[in-house]
């Protein structure tokens, strides 16, 4: 009877050593099991940028060509066919070749309004001598009205430049001689006091550029 009573306590501690040791291999199984919730986390996240990514590209691409449709929104690039140059003609404008060397752009509701171009290569003329001309030609739309120099308009643009102006009975005429790149011009300007169309006139001989054809 006594070696049974010590057999029956063996047996009982043997079985609770058993049981903690499975408690304890399952407690060291358990990060385990947890480690392919962090890799799906992981792709989760690897896959929401890759989704973000082109979103970000496309707003990049529309700054990139927002810019492009601002530049002239009112106005046409217009190549002249009399002279080797191009400017943006205004909405509300019409521009058409006079003559030899002259180009006019007027405006439509009244072609007595209108801005004469001429142009010319650097090496064809000297530009002291073609202001002295743009001189004499306004003076010659009035003779009796006094010749005065003309400074509201942006010099900037222009590597050389001077301006004149005389009143008339129906407006002022103005003439700006110029130089930039490969080119020298004078835009002469016949506004009349019911249009007040100067400043637009100044602004498209402001474009005015060189073309090679």
């Amino acid at each position: 009877m006594k070696k049974n009573d010590l057999f029956i306590p063996a047996i009982l501690t043997a079985g609770i050593l058993l049981a903690s040791c499975g408690t304890a291999d399952l407690a060291e199984e358990e990060p385990e099991v947890a480690e392919p919730a962090e890799t799906n986390e992981k792709e989760n996240s690897d896959m929401t940028q890759e989704t973000e990514t082109p979103e970000e590209d496309t707003d990049e691409t529309e700054e990139n060509t927002g810019g492009d449709h601002s530049e002239t929104p009112d106005s046409e690039l217009t190549l002249s066919d009399n002279q080797s140059y191009q400017l943006y003609v205004l909405d509300g404008y019409e521009f058409t070749a006079e003559e030899p060397n002259r180009d006019l752009v007027f405006l439509q509701e009244n072609d007595a309004v209108f801005m004469r171009i001429e142009t010319y290569y650097p090496s064809d003329i000297d530009f002291d001598e073609l202001l002295a001309t743009t001189q004499q030609t306004l003076q010659a739309s009035n003779p009796e009205g006094e010749l005065a120099e003309f400074m509201d308009y942006d010099s900037s643009v222009f590597s050389n430049s001077a301006a004149y102006e005389v009143e008339t009975p129906e407006g002022h005429v103005t003439g700006i001689a110029f130089e930039s790149d490969y080119i020298v011009a004078r835009v002469t300007i016949f506004d009349q006091s019911t249009a007040e169309t100067r400043s637009d006139f100044i602004q498209m001989a402001q474009t005015i550029e060189r073309v090679q054809k």
